[in-house]
């Protein structure tokens, strides 16, 4: 069985890249990538025009000549993603290739658009997908409200598994808070409005007004890094670290010298960054999106909450800084748990389970 996934830069950030990157080395048989889109973050429209039209053409003749049983496109739900791999998507239909679809962000401005106004192309293109994959149950339930009637995966994010052995590393807090003096927040991500910047930074504020040891570190680059940054200053903010993107051992670094883990996101797949923070001990608050909803246990891992008001998110970090007991028992509840569901073998495994069940269906 042949496999042909379709990836993005895989030296870009983001969570298609990374997913892709940390899988590749446990998929087993005969697949092969072929990177489509973006190849810069400044393509004018031309460029993308061009650039698109020549990865349809790359595509096609790896159709024509690669002998492939399973084509996997890997969109996220946004207009640039969904044009591309539609297209993608009929020319392996022309050639009779069964094609699998793995959306792993979701824009829900899109999704609005396509319900309105795409609904029927949407269906008669993206309805000839033998299957989707999607990181949560919650896109699942929109796909068939969007028309799709075939079957839906329903699969977690992987955790890269060197992160995991060196997660292992780091000792759970025995004291939290107050008892310690520290307590440093993370926010690892890209720096944007729609993952919640801003509210961390005014949960953070009201924090910091009732606990001066009380510390916040933003890893992460993106549009409002430099926005966040003016923010942080003209709330007069002090211990907040920005350290701009962060991969190897500065990230690993950034999470062992972490009490806590703040994503306050508006719209997501399935955050592997929250994942991460799992497999290092890490309690977590975090708002309700995409496929944390299913699995996210409230108390057990952290806090999870409907809610983006600032002060929500600080009442429920500041029951974990005085909480020493309940950070532990979630430290060792999230590592334990990240460890069994989101080692990069596991999530493989699955995937690999999808492409033998197309190539079953398809005899």
């Amino acid at each position: 069985m042949r496999v042909l996934v379709t990836t993005p830069l895989l030296t870009k950030a983001g969570g298609v890249a990374q997913y892709l990157r940390v899988v590749r080395p446990h998929l087993q048989g005969d697949v092969e990538y072929l990177t489509v889109g973006a190849r810069s973050d400044h393509e004018s429209a031309p460029e993308v025009v061009i650039r698109m039209v020549r990865d349809c053409g790359r595509f096609a003749r790896a159709m024509r000549r690669g002998g492939y049983q399973i084509v996997h496109l890997n969109p996220s739900l946004g207009s640039k993603a969904l044009i591309r791999d539609g297209l993608l998507l009929l020319i392996a239909k022309i050639f009779r290739k069964t094609v699998i679809v793995f959306t792993h962000g979701w824009d829900h401005g899109c999704e609005q658009i396509i319900r309105k106004h795409f609904r029927t192309l949407f269906g008669t293109v993206y309805g000839r997908a033998d299957a989707f994959i999607v990181l949560g149950s919650e896109f699942k339930d929109r796909l068939r409200v969007a028309g799709y009637k075939k079957t839906v995966f329903v699969h977690a994010a992987p955790v890269d598994d060197q992160l995991l052995v060196e997660a292992q590393r780091k000792p759970i807090r025995t004291r939290a808070g107050m008892d310690h003096g520290r307590f440093n927040i993370l926010f690892l991500a890209r720096v944007e409005t729609s993952k919640g910047i801003y509210e961390a930074l005014d949960a953070y504020a009201l924090l910091k007004s009732e606990h001066p040891f009380v510390s916040l570190t933003v890893a992460g680059d993106g549009w409002e890094l430099e926005a966040a940054k003016r923010y942080a200053v003209a709330l007069k903010l002090v211990d907040v670290f920005f350290l701009g993107h962060v991969e190897g051992s500065a990230k690993f670094a950034s999470f062992r010298s972490a009490d806590a883990y703040l994503f306050p996101s508006h719209t997501e797949g399935l955050p592997i960054s929250v994942l991460e923070a799992m497999a290092y001990g890490l309690p977590i608050v975090t708002c309700a999106v995409g496929g944390l909803r299913d699995f996210f246990e409230n108390g057990s891992m952290g806090f999870i909450t409907e809610s983006h008001d600032p002060h929500v998110l600080s009442s429920l970090l500041d029951r974990l800084m005085n909480e020493p007991a309940l950070c532990r028992r979630i430290g060792i509840f999230n590592r334990r748990y990240a460890a069994k569901h989101f080692s990069a073998s596991r999530v493989a495994a699955e995937l690999q389970s999808v492409y033998q069940f197309l190539a079953e269906s398809a005899h």
